[in-house]
């Protein structure tokens, strides 16, 4: 009776771990942890490494410091601006001081505005479709003792 036993018993480890078995169930294991792996992780990334929205930032540059009171004559034409989307995104603005960023999600986002002679930072928040009028002269940091009251 025990040699009956012993022989199912080899029989049994024989069939279950042989040579075959072990190499398919653990490619079979691999392939599906992969699977898994991937259907969790590549939304992840593609959410946070190429974040794109259907929204629209248009937005205007002006200087109103050298405004000499006719309309336009303070919009800013081929300034460089910024954005801190993911990727970055950078444009000119045009003859009349416009601009656009498409592809925006629903966040605030930095401006920054480079003229040749100084760089300015702003926040924005995009929602739909956004339109902003940055103003440079907003944006100026004064010191309280040389304003005149």
């Amino acid at each position: 009776m025990g040699a009956i036993t012993m022989i199912r018993l080899k029989k049994f480890q024989l069939h279950n771990f042989s040579l075959n078995k072990p190499n398919r169930f653990w490619f079979i294991s691999l392939a599906t942890i992969f699977v898994f792996a991937i259907a969790i992780i590549e939304p992840a990334y593609s959410f946070l490494g190429h974040p794109q929205g259907d929204s629209i930032l248009y937005g205007k540059v002006a200087d109103t410091r050298h405004w000499a009171g006719v309309t336009g004559d303070n919009l800013l034409k081929n300034a460089k601006v910024t954005i801190n989307s993911s990727p970055a995104q950078t444009t000119y603005t045009d003859e009349k001081g416009q601009f656009w960023f498409n592809g925006l999600r629903d966040i605030p986002y930095s401006v920054a505005i480079d003229t040749s002679d100084r760089h300015y930072s702003f926040s924005v928040n995009v929602d739909g479709t956004t339109g902003s009028f940055f103003d440079l002269a907003a944006e100026e940091h004064h010191n309280l003792k040389e304003l005149d009251y």
